[in-house]
C-alpha cells in the first residue's frame, strides 16, 4: 500500500525527498524558462553543433532543460543552493508517466466533463493542484506518443514536464497535492481509452450487451460502404475523431444522421443529442454552432450517400 510521502515546504528540501522516491527533477526558472544555454546549442554561435540534447558534451547540467533530470543529491543540492527559489521540474515520460493536465482558464473543466461523457469516469490516480486552479492528473506511461492538446484546456503531457509541490505557479499560489497533502507515485496505468485508437488492447470476448439493439430493416442506416448499422456511439466516434478544420462537418454528417436512425425507430434521439453535444464540446465548438447544426440537420433531406 501506497501511504504517501510528506513533502518539505522548502524547494531545495522538497527536490532532493523526491529524487530519494526515485524522481527525476531538474531545477525551473519561475517564467519556465532554462537556467542555462552552453554555446554548442546556440544557432546563432560559432561552437553550435547540430546534436541531440541528451549528447551534448558543454559540461553544463542544466543546458538542455528536462533532459538533464536527475536523482544525484549532490547534484540537486548544488542546484538549489544556487538558486533556492526555484521550481522543481519533472520530466513524464523519463519518470515513466502521462500526465492529464487541465486548465479550466481555457475550458478544461468543459472539456474533461465531456470526455467522461464520452469514454466514461476515468479510473482514480493522484492529483495535483496546480496553484493556479488547475489539475494535474499522473498515470504510468502507456509507452504510446499521446497528443499534446486533444481537447481545449487540456494537455497530455508525456514527452515535457510538470512542476511538482511546493512550486509556485505565475499566479503566486503553490503547487500541492490533493487530499491529505502526501506525494504518492503514480501507479494507475494510462486509460485504455485514451490510447489512441490502432494502439488500444483487445475488447474482453465477454462484453455487457450493447446499449442500443436495432432490428434488421432492409434500408437501415448503415455506414459508409455497407458493414454494421451505425450506433450513437458510432456518432460520438465520428466527432470525437474529427480534425480542427472538419469538425463541423463531421458534427454535422452525425447529427443529420442521427435524425434519420431516430426518424426509423433505430435509436433514441434524446441519447444522441446529448452524446454529440457532448461530443462537440469536447472538440472545441460552441454550445451555440452545435446547437445550430444539430436542429439544422432535422431539416435536412435524408442523403443516401453518407460520405463522411
Amino acid at each position: 500500500m501506497n501511504v504517501g510521502s510528506i513533502i518539505p515546504a522548502e524547494l531545495g528540501d522538497a527536490a532532493l525527498a523526491y529524487a530519494a522516491l526515485g524522481v527525476k527533477v531538474f531545477r525551473v526558472r519561475r517564467n519556465k524558462t532554462p537556467y542555462a544555454n552552453c554555446a554548442r546549442c546556440d544557432k546563432q554561435s560559432s561552437l553550435y553543433v547540430k546534436h541531440r540534447p541528451e549528447e551534448c558534451r558543454c559540461g553544463v547540467p542544466t543546458c538542455h532543460g528536462f533532459w538533464a533530470a536527475t536523482t544525484d543529491a549532490s547534484l540537486i543540492r548544488k542546484w538549489w543552493t544556487e538558486e533556492p527559489d526555484a521550481n522543481i521540474g519533472a520530466p513524464c515520460k523519463q519518470n515513466g508517466w502521462a500526465v492529464i493536465d487541465i486548465d479550466p482558464r481555457n475550458g478544461g473543466d468543459k472539456s474533461f466533463r465531456a470526455l467522461e461523457v464520452r469514454v466514461g469516469v476515468l479510473p482514480g490516480t493522484v492529483m495535483q493542484l496546480t496553484g493556479g486552479g488547475g489539475l494535474h492528473m499522473p498515470y504510468l506511461s502507456p509507452g504510446y506518443d499521446l497528443p499534446g492538446e486533444p481537447f481545449p484546456g487540456i494537455d497530455f503531457k508525456h514527452n515535457g514536464y510538470i512542476l511538482l509541490a511546493p512550486s509556485v505557479h505565475a499566479s503566486g499560489g503553490r503547487y500541492r497535492w490533493a487530499g491529505d497533502g502526501l506525494f504518492r507515485t503514480p501507479a494507475t496505468p494510462w486509460p485504455d481509452t485514451l490510447l489512441p485508437r490502432k494502439e488500444r488492447r483487445p475488447v474482453p470476448a465477454q462484453r455487457p450487451a450493447p446499449r442500443h439493439r436495432f432490428p434488421s430493416v432492409a434500408n437501415s442506416a448503415q455506414r459508409p460502404g455497407g458493414g454494421k448499422l451505425w450506433t450513437v456511439d458510432d456518432l460520438v466516434q465520428q466527432v470525437m475523431d474529427s480534425h480542427e478544420g472538419g469538425r463541423n462537418r463531421s458534427f454535422y454528417f452525425a447529427a443529420c444522421r442521427a435524425h434519420e436512425l431516430a426518424a426509423q425507430g433505430l435509436i433514441d434521439l434524446r441519447d444522441a443529442e446529448d452524446g454529440l453535444l457532448s461530443a462537440a464540446g469536447a472538440v472545441g465548438l460552441t454550445d451555440s454552432e452545435a446547437r445550430a447544426s444539430f436542429d439544422s440537420a432535422a431539416t435536412r433531406p435524408s442523403d443516401k450517400g453518407w460520405v463522411a
